[in-house]
């Protein structure tokens, strides 16, 4: 299974002599990216569309690949749905525990802070779409139309956003 997977991942990003991938991460929500993160969450959900929609603003907006050139800290209740968006930060940034590139800090509400060299992009997902999930959220019902609501909602629709950037760069 192992020798398929990364045979896969082989053939899929270009990778150099040392087996870094050489590619940028992708920057846009795609079937394929969606794909990706459920197989590696076990399941669709808007917690993790969330975290998805995180990482791939923080790609854009830092202008850096993924992997190692990030680093972020979420900030949220560390237990399921909430921390769902971790797994969506993990499989759009390629942020992960094992780099520790990624980390969890247990507070209220769901922020991530994304550094990139001097540069930093904190997200904070609004307390009205916050409200508006767990409204929807019935049980282990997962509430499709609403994911497919927050893959195309507007950013700034579901995120308060701050950059700073090193001015002596």
């Amino acid at each position: 299974m192992l020798s398929t997977l990364y045979g896969k991942t082989r053939a899929k990003y270009k990778v150099n002599l040392l087996n870094f991938v050489e590619e940028p991460k992708q920057r846009t929500y795609d079937t394929t990216l969606e794909e990706r993160a459920i197989e590696f969450h076990g399941h669709d959900g808007p917690y993790m569309v969330i975290g998805l929609r995180m990482g791939l603003t923080a790609l854009e907006l830092l202008d850096c690949k993924g992997w190692f050139d990030l680093e972020c800290e979420v900030r949220l209740k560390w237990n399921p749905p909430d921390s769902c968006v971790i797994d969506g930060i993990q499989s759009s940034t390629g942020c992960t525990m094992g780099k520790k590139n990624i980390r969890v800090v247990e507070k209220q509400g769901i922020m991530a802070i994304f550094r990139s060299g001097e540069n930093e992009f904190i997200l904070i997902l609004k307390p009205d779409v916050i409200s508006k999930i767990k409204r929807k959220m019935v049980g282990e019902d997962i509430p499709h139309e609403l994911i497919e609501e927050l893959k195309v909602a507007d950013s700034d629709e579901l995120f308060e956003m701050s950059l700073s950037t090193d001015s002596n760069s």
